[in-house]
């Protein structure tokens, strides 16, 4: 007779070797197995897509390459000159493709200029895939009461109201087309609770909760809704070299891409995908490992910060 311990045992073990499975899936499928959706079918035909943060980074390149993919675009960023120099370098290789700009700081949370400056845009375009890319980080890892205010609140608002503002923005005109794909990316960071770099950590678990939730209550609607937690990426904002696991920015989003419309949630590389895999462990050792990685980040960033002070 099996007893309620020998139930629990299995269960257990079940639940165990789910997670196994899972793991080598997630890890196999989208990145060897599956092929590619097309986009424009996902999109539902509708031509423009709108990136955030996009001058620089993953986001540049996301409108790099949606544009050879023959999608017309909507830039937004807080600089000009950036923006300008972003069109005219894909104008130049795309010579069929239309470009918009929009400048908008994305610290300012006043909804009154999103209506004024963001909105009127999206309203007079079909937009088919939206790529809510911007986001803020850390000059450098820091105790969070040593962070200036002023950073700590900017970096709250720019990881999280702008993916929330824009993504119920789009909404209304795929649910219309019952097509379109919104892309909300986080961050590999989000998955622990890590000390210095608080905010950041806490803003993109705010991105992967939302996003999931609405995958939940859109579930019906034809639309297309991921959320990306790549881990580091060589950027001007990693500041990081580019290693077997530190991916230049470009070969990240070819691989990204492939991915929509195939999974859910992930680290858009396989790479990635296996450091990922590690937030299996038990929260205790997964906590005091990436503290230690941190701190080690930490150490780099203040030598860095004395030789500038210097």
């Amino acid at each position: 007779m099996i007893g309620v311990l020998d139930i629990f045992a299995y269960l257990a073990l079940s639940y165990i070797l789910y997670r196994f499975i899972r793991g080598i899936y997630i890890i196999i499928y989208p990145y060897l197995i599956a092929r590619p959706k097309n986009l424009h079918k996902l999109a539902g035909g509708a031509k423009w897509a709108i990136v955030t943060g996009s001058t620089d980074g993953i986001g540049k390149e996301y409108a790099i390459q949606l544009a050879q993919k023959g999608f017309n675009l909507i830039l937004i960023s807080r600089t000009q000159s950036k923006l300008d120099s972003v069109k005219a370098e894909i104008s130049k290789e795309f010579k069929n493709i239309e470009i918009e700009t929009i400048v908008y700081n994305f610290t300012n949370a006043n909804l009154n200029d999103y209506k004024k400056e963001i909105l009127p845009m999206i309203e007079k375009k079909e937009i088919g895939i939206l790529v809510n890319n911007v986001g803020l980080y850390y000059d450098y890892p820091e105790m969070f009461h040593k962070v200036d205010l002023q950073r700590t609140a900017d970096i709250a608002i720019v990881n999280t109201v702008p993916v929330t503002c824009l993504t119920a923005a789009i909404l209304p005109q795929m649910l219309k087309r019952h097509s379109g794909i919104i892309i909300n990316i986080s961050s590999g960071l989000s998955y622990a609770k890590l000390p210095y770099v608080t905010t950041y950590s806490a803003s993109k678990l705010y991105i992967n909760h939302l996003t999931s939730i609405l995958r939940s209550e859109y579930s019906n609607s034809g639309i297309t809704i991921q959320t990306l937690c790549p881990n580091i990426v060589s950027t001007n904002m990693s500041k990081m070299e580019e290693s077997f696991f530190i991916l230049n920015v470009k070969k990240m989003v070819q691989s990204s891409i492939k991915t929509i419309g195939i999974i859910d949630e992930c680290s858009g590389t396989i790479q990635h995908q296996i450091q990922s895999s590690v937030f299996g462990l038990p929260e205790f050792f997964l906590n005091f490992g990436l503290k230690f990685q941190v701190k080690e980040f930490k150490k780099v960033a203040d030598a860095e910060r004395k030789k500038v002070d210097a």
